[in-house]
């Protein structure tokens, strides 16, 4: 597969498809691509959430 970027929060995420383990911790993401395991945080948990929906829309 190939990669995906995305803009949130104000950061540039880019992404290794496929994506697996995805936790969502408060503010804090974290998940594991095919680049290996990753971590985000975030300034609210209600964009970290966003962030997770995202990373499991892109997993399906």
């Amino acid at each position: 597969m190939g990669s995906e970027e995305v803009e949130i929060d104000g950061q540039l995420i880019t992404v290794q498809m496929p994506v697996s383990h995805i936790n969502v911790s408060d503010k804090h993401v974290t998940y594991s691509d095919a680049s290996g395991p990753s971590s985000c945080t975030f300034s609210s948990p209600h964009i970290a959430q966003e962030f997770a929906d995202w990373l499991r829309s892109q997993s399906v």
